[in-house]
């Protein structure tokens, strides 16, 4: 072990002994102790990493040379290096100066409000022809209302001349007697001055 023998490691194990004293002994060789398993779970961990990624026993040729690995992570690197390089040129032939801007705003602006009038238009378009029809269903209204005033005019005559039916008739009393008629007789005379 590093070329180190039995005898040698005794006289470095009694010298520490000297150095140290025998209360920070065992501190010390609990400290070693973590280093040397730290240093065995770095080797297992290489020794993983080797087998895994530069020895494939899959392939044809089983060792994979560590380079190309780097060498093929450059490459990738450079092209999304490109390809960033590409949209930050893009971005910069899109960037726009204040006064295009300015213009494109106003352009804008102006579409916007020429909408709005546009609209503004046709909804005054919409209210004439709204009016223009309220004014037709009204003149509409009245005549339709002339002609029931007048209808029922040229029927109340016909019904005038009905005689009026009396209370017995009504409540279907037939006991007439002439002094029941002659108070209907002058109903029936108030009912047409009426």
């Amino acid at each position: 072990m590093f070329g180190i023998g039995g005898f040698e490691l005794f006289l470095i194990l009694l010298f520490g002994f000297l150095l140290v004293g025998p209360e920070k002994l065992p501190d010390i060789a609990k400290t070693i102790g973590k280093g040397i398993a730290k240093f065995r779970a770095a080797q297992d961990e290489m020794n993983g990493v080797l087998k895994g990624q530069v020895f494939d026993k899959d392939a044809e040729d089983p060792f994979k040379n560590p380079l190309d690995l780097i060498d093929d992570a450059a490459v990738k690197a450079q092209k999304a290096g490109r390809e960033a390089k590409k949209t930050a040129e893009k971005a910069v032939e899109k960037a726009e100066s204040f006064s295009e801007r300015k213009a494109r705003y106003d352009r804008e602006r102006a579409e916007k409000k020429a909408a709005e009038k546009a609209a503004a238009e046709e909804a005054a378009k919409a209210e004439e022809e709204a009016a223009k029809a309220a004014k037709k269903a009204e003149a509409e209204a009245a005549k339709a209302a002339k002609a029931a005033e007048a209808a029922p005019a040229e029927a109340a005559p016909a019904e005038a001349e009905k005689p009026r039916p009396t209370a017995a008739e009504l409540y279907g009393t037939n006991v007439k007697s002439e002094a029941s008629a002659a108070p209907a007789a002058e109903a029936a005379e108030n009912g047409k001055g009426e």
